[in-house]
């Protein structure tokens, strides 16, 4: 590893804390503008519908631009809408597509530039630990919105995250300076490029309409889709779950700080499964570890829905969290094996804009149920990992 995957580690970090704040705010918001359930899942879509639309444009740019230029763009945008967000409170809806806009670089970008400059047997643990520095940003904006907003309101920490969002753009951009030109594997890996087989060798240029001809027939593969929709079923659940937990803990009687702590509680066990799950998939495979996740999943978030007391339900939390962030790093691998490294960017774009289009959806639809009942957004979380676990069953297994 070197300065540059760190720095790749750095905008992930700001950049997901930021994106996803909205959450441990989102109580406060409602009782402030009186929002509905429903109406407060249509803010909360704001952001997920500018990743879902985007995303996948964005990854077939950063298959032909420089990942460090764009990578940096990002958080710069981030940063932008942050702090609109925390200044000018009258435009908190344009601040929230901002940052919905600048946070739709990263991760086709961020994912990409990754599995360009590390390429070896231990891609999944790289990967997982990617995924992982994004969490743990969530798990600071989590942790830290409590003081925040006892110490200034709810709109101090968009100005907090705002401005580290703008330090991580000038430190990226002295660490990119001389990354720049077309990435090249980590130099601990270069000597594998020698044994690649004639197939994966540098070869002349393609024409543009043969490349696009290709790059529709890897994504049209039964394999590829198989992993779309399983991306999709784990973009609703996750971002259903994330979303709403504090929401439901909130106007269950729980204090906003001890609701952001649980809710932090199951993104800190995420950043633990994602780690975990990059090393079970270099160990057991990545589709035995997708199926066994989704589960997990299943059941423990059928089990949520009927435990109401605080204990047993940060224990449920916190091994949901394990189990559901550790698919991403499964899931990234499959699909890099279904497609080809030369359209990384497109294909994990893919993958992420239909996460959040599926998330769209599913906040959506938890906003109404949670009408009649804020534990119903377990049971629709439930199901849709079950519907998951009976399609990771149909993945060919290596």
């Amino acid at each position: 590893m070197d300065a540059r995957y760190y720095a790749n580690l750095m905008i992930h970090f700001m950049n997901d804390g930021t994106v996803f704040l909205l959450p441990a705010v989102l109580p406060l918001i409602i009782l402030e503008y009186g929002l509905t359930f429903g109406a407060a899942g249509l803010l909360s879509s704001i952001i997920p519908f500018c990743l879902g639309v985007l995303q996948t444009p964005i990854g077939g740019v950063s298959d032909r631009f420089p990942n460090t230029l764009m990578l940096r763009l990002g958080i710069l945008i981030v940063s932008i809408g942050s702090l609109t967000a925390a200044l000018f409170p009258s435009l908190l809806i344009p601040s929230l597509f901002l940052i919905g806009i600048g946070g739709s670089i990263y991760h086709p970008v961020g994912y990409a530039y990754t599995s360009k400059i590390v390429r070896n047997s231990g891609t999944g643990t790289a990967l997982g630990i990617q995924s992982s520095s994004g969490d743990m940003g969530i798990l600071a904006a989590l942790l830290t919105a409590g003081p925040l907003i006892a110490a200034g309101g709810w709109r101090s920490t968009f100005l907090l995250w705002g401005a580290l969002c703008f330090a991580s753009f000038l430190l990226s951009s002295l660490i990119f300076r001389r990354s720049d030109a077309p990435s090249e594997p980590l130099p601990e890996y270069k000597s594998e490029t020698k044994s690649q087989p004639p197939s994966e060798a540098p070869s002349s240029p393609v024409p543009p309409s043969a490349a696009k001809g290709s790059t529709l027939y890897l994504l049209l593969k039964r394999e590829s889709i198989l992993i779309m929709v399983l991306f999709a079923s784990l973009g609703a659940v996750q971002r259903l779950i994330n979303t709403y937990l504090p929401t439901v803990l909130f106007f269950e009687g729980i204090d906003i700080t001890i609701a952001d702590s649980i809710t932090a509680v199951l993104v800190g066990a995420g950043i633990i499964g994602g780690i975990l799950g990059g090393n079970l998939v270099d160990r057991y495979g990545a589709k035995k570890m997708t199926l066994a996740f989704f589960l997990s999943s299943s059941i423990l978030m059928a089990g949520a829905f009927f435990v109401r007391q605080t204990l047993p339900t940060v224990i449920l939390v916190s091994i949901m969290g394990v189990a559901l962030w550790g698919i991403y790093p499964a899931l990234y691998l499959l699909m890099r094996e279904a497609t080809s490294v030369s359209i990384v960017g497109t294909s994990y774009g893919l993958l992420l804009s239909l996460g959040m289009l599926s998330g769209i959806a599913s906040i959506s639809l938890g906003g109404l149920l949670m009408e009649n009942s804020p534990y119903l957004i377990f049971m629709l979380g439930a199901s849709i990992a079950a519907f998951g676990t009976v399609l990771s069953t149909k993945l060919r297994m290596s």
